[in-house]
């Protein structure tokens, strides 16, 4: 048996980051997400969110009952540092790389639905992983929060840089008026 570990969001402006541990040959999941709130600006700062994708990947070892011998493959993404941290610790056998396949599409289709509880109309899904597929959710998010962004900035990773700066240049803008 084979676990894949796959973090979906992590380049979304908004909301949090999505991980899903999927028993491949089985495909039983265990999905949560890493609270938005990990990505505001102090606790950006502080890499809680490390901590948060740990936790997610520690329940869903719980239950899913996952045997110190199982195969686990987990995607290379920085998110996954204090889990593979975790896992080595644990005494787990692992292998760093990139994650496709069902895990990945199960992942990205529920925090597509995530995205959608949030309030956010049809978000573009990620599919084949392509840089255009990225680059349209990206885009199509920000202009979601530009229609208004004072009332949807508690749902933006307002720990980027990016949105430090776009809240700025909207507050002169609003001094302006």
């Amino acid at each position: 048996m084979t676990i894949r570990i796959d973090d979906q969001g992590w380049g979304t402006p908004v909301g949090g980051v999505g991980i899903i541990v999927l028993r491949k040959e089985t495909e039983e999941v265990y999905y949560d997400i890493v609270p938005i709130e990990h990505f505001k600006t102090d606790m950006f700062k502080k890499k809680s969110y490390l901590i948060g994708a740990r936790n997610i990947v520690e329940q869903g070892f719980f239950k899913l009952k996952v045997p110190k011998e199982e195969e686990i493959e987990i995607c290379s993404g920085c998110i996954h540092d204090k889990t593979v941290e975790w896992l080595k610790n644990e005494g787990y056998k692992l292998t760093i790389t990139k994650i496709d396949g069902t895990a990945q599409q199960i992942g990205e289709r529920l925090f597509v639905e995530y995205l959608q509880g949030l309030g956010i109309p049809n978000p573009p899904p990620i599919v084949e992983e392509t840089v255009e597929e990225y680059k349209a959710q990206f885009f199509y998010l920000m202009d979601w929060v530009r229609i208004d962004p004072i009332g949807r900035a508690h749902l933006c990773k307002t720990g980027w840089k990016y949105f430090k700066k776009f809240f700025k240049d909207i507050k002169k803008k609003r001094a302006l008026v």
